[in-house]
């Protein structure tokens, strides 16, 4: 489990850059700076001041920002996004934090990496491929 080669373990476009890669030793990082925490969940904000986007505000009265708020397993997730943290590092705390009530959390930490990817919020450094054998 975990191996870069199971199909279950592809990020959107985003694959191990060698076949022999460990996804889990990946490391997220974080691309969308803006947030702000409250009330123990993150809220993701955005603003609309492209081109595009400030024509739209003006044609449909879009606000000239807009926010996600993150679930609570979202935020920690989002939180533990250190640029330090390994994508198996981030799944060992989930478990500590919530225990069974997250299994399978690889599973579902790895839908909610392609989540983050897919939107431009998060990228990935490769990590020390050698720590396999610790997994």
């Amino acid at each position: 489990m975990g191996r870069a080669e199971s199909s279950s373990y592809f990020v959107g476009d985003i694959m191990a850059k060698h076949d022999s890669d460990n996804f889990l030793l990946y490391i997220p990082v974080k691309k969308h700076k803006e947030y702000e925490i409250k009330k123990d969940n993150v809220i993701l904000i955005f603003h609309h001041d492209k081109p595009v986007e400030k024509f739209m505000r003006w044609l449909i009265k879009k606000p000239y920002s807009s926010d996600i708020e993150l679930d609570a397993m979202g935020s920690r997730v989002w939180e533990l996004i250190n640029g330090q943290n390994t994508v198996y590092d981030v799944g060992q705390q989930l478990i500590k934090l919530y225990g069974k009530s997250c299994e399978p959390v690889y599973d579902r930490l790895i839908l909610y990496i392609r989540y983050l990817i897919k939107k431009g919020w998060i990228s990935f450094e490769r990590g020390n491929q050698n720590k396999e054998e610790e997994i």
